[in-house]
């Protein structure tokens, strides 16, 4: 069963050109008539399939669209053209910290950003015990986030996606952060999904952990779609051309 179906899909946004500060340019902006705007595609006829169940790794230099990729899926971003559709339920592990109300408790929090992600209060609360051992926050379930370091933060954040039951989880590179029992307590959350038949997309630099992790690979460059399959292959050609 196809989990996620990207079919020739762009992504453009439109970019201000920063003008000369003359008296003509500062009148626009005055009037709020704007400057001179471009085009910029993050991502050009990218078409490829995932099956549930297998994972897939997110490879490619810096700006290479694999950001601009995982917001899609997510349903941050909508495509300038073609479609992007995900069957089944997802959680995005995209920015940690980031959806944290710093006024809220811990307790508060975690009910609140379970809600925005789809999830109903009763199954929030069956795993919170779960969510706050694995961000080993006991001992601050009723203190406010704000009073929190940006560690505890992360590991909030990313505790409550990992423990919430979904078809996908979407990562963009949350192994890249955090100290080092917190990146293999991560790594160890991506290993029990798979073996459940849980699926992942995962962007990372880290080629080592795309091998281990993921079935299949898509490596981008400047936005265009250079390789897809079997994960050996497609690192085969990265490493090769370094694109």
């Amino acid at each position: 069963m196809v989990l996620i179906d990207v079919q020739h899909v762009t992504k453009e946004f439109r970019v201000e050109s920063a003008a000369p500060p003359s008296l003509f340019n500062r009148i626009r902006k005055a009037l709020w008539l704007g400057g001179q705007t471009r085009r910029f595609s993050a991502l050009n006829d990218v078409t490829f399939r995932l099956e549930r169940g297998q994972s897939l790794g997110l490879v490619g230099n810096n700006g290479a669209g694999k950001s601009t990729l995982l917001r899609l899926l997510s349903g941050i971003y909508r495509p300038t053209t073609g479609s992007c559709t995900v069957t089944g339920r997802l959680t995005p592990v995209l920015e940690l910290g980031v959806g944290m109300h710093h006024e809220l408790s811990v307790r508060e929090n975690v009910l609140l950003y379970g809600a925005m992600i789809g999830f109903r209060r009763a199954h929030v609360l069956g795993v919170f015990d779960e969510i706050i051992a694995f961000a080993e926050l006991e001992d601050f379930v009723e203190a406010k986030v704000k009073e929190l370091s940006t560690g505890m933060r992360q590991r909030l954040t990313f505790s409550i996606n990992a423990q919430l039951d979904s078809d996908l989880l979407l990562v963009d590179e949350i192994l890249a952060v955090g100290d080092r029992s917190f990146r293999e307590r991560c790594y160890g959350v991506f290993q029990r999904r798979r073996q459940d038949g849980k699926s992942l997309v995962l962007a990372s630099h880290e080629l080592e952990i795309i091998e281990e992790l993921c079935d299949v690979c898509l490596l981008l460059g400047h936005g265009r779609q250079l390789a897809f399959g079997p994960t050996e292959e497609v690192l085969r050609t990265y490493r090769a051309d370094g694109s």
